[in-house]
């Protein structure tokens, strides 16, 4: 009887996979991380020096490098201890590393470890803009809400790798280049390959298992209209076959990150302006 309660609690309770409709987009349950993150953004700044300067600084670097990897790493643990679930809404081939939130996750870890700038300008190219959407329409957890392991690990996923970026940006002084765009280019012409083979070819592997089932990596998959209720969904029908669908997202991608860019410069250059009006002028 016990071990039946602890099987509930893992696919039914806390770590399970909730019911349709559990999580509301722009409620307080949505809003609240978001908020957070800010207010942690803004504490980093605030505090950029003594952080800088503090004897922990890279244990606190450390601690929040390994605790993006366990962020990443939990998922697929909780779907190998829990189960798939249904085939077609919870298959584990739909949770291969081929999502862009993943990688990012990597990439922030690495680039706390190793101070590495290389990672530091995909992670700011890629967290601050494809990384907005997410934030914007958590499709992806709508039957999870406060009361299950997912919506914890989902904010976490998403929050920690722009937190990262402004923790570099700002204590330690990194900034993008426009030589940035092309890493992060180039980790986005490396993976889209990868994704839209897994959509062409997994459908093949479980054929006799799952005859409808389509995954939809990067959302390049053929036939596939359903961003479920993300903002893809609006990709989806202005290009709904998938070299129009590529064609539309790097213009997509390529306009996100000359604005991200030039944000940067704009912001760093205001407030250097800010700065200098602030001192005290020499008598």
């Amino acid at each position: 009887m016990e071990g039946l309660v602890w099987a509930r609690f893992f696919s039914e309770g806390f770590f399970g996979y909730g019911e349709e409709g559990n999580f509301k987009y722009w409620s307080l349950a949505h809003f609240a991380p978001i908020v957070l993150m800010g207010v942690v953004i803004y504490l980093i700044f605030r505090y950029r020096e003594a952080l800088r300067n503090w004897k922990h600084e890279e244990n606190l670097r450390y601690a929040l490098g390994i605790s993006l990897i366990i962020c990443e790493m939990s998922y697929y643990w909780r779907i190998s201890y829990v189960g798939p679930g249904k085939l077609g809404e919870f298959n584990i081939l739909d949770k291969l590393p081929l999502q862009i939130c993943g990688w990012t996750c990597i990439f922030a870890a690495i680039m706390l470890f190793k101070k590495s700038r290389a990672m530091y300008d995909i992670c700011f190219f890629i967290a601050l803009t494809l990384g907005i959407f997410p934030l914007m329409t958590p499709a992806v957890i709508s039957t999870t809400g406060p009361g299950y392991y997912r919506y914890y690990q989902f904010w976490l996923e998403h929050l920690l790798p722009p937190i990262a970026v402004f923790y570099m940006t700002f204590v330690h002084g990194f900034r993008s280049k426009k030589t940035g765009m092309l890493k992060a280019a180039a980790f986005l012409a490396v993976l889209a390959p990868l994704a839209i083979l897994a959509n062409f070819k997994f459908p093949e592997l479980v054929a006799d298992m799952e005859p409808g089932y389509n995954p939809n990596y990067l959302y390049l998959a053929v036939g596939t209209m359903d961003g479920g209720g993300s903002l893809m969904d609006v990709l989806m029908k202005i290009a709904p076959d998938i070299w129009t669908r590529i064609l539309v997202l790097g213009f997509v991608v390529a306009a996100l990150f000359f604005a991200a860019y030039y944000a940067r410069v704009g912001i760093t250059a205001l407030y250097r302006r800010v700065c200098e009006k602030k001192k005290p002028s020499a008598e």
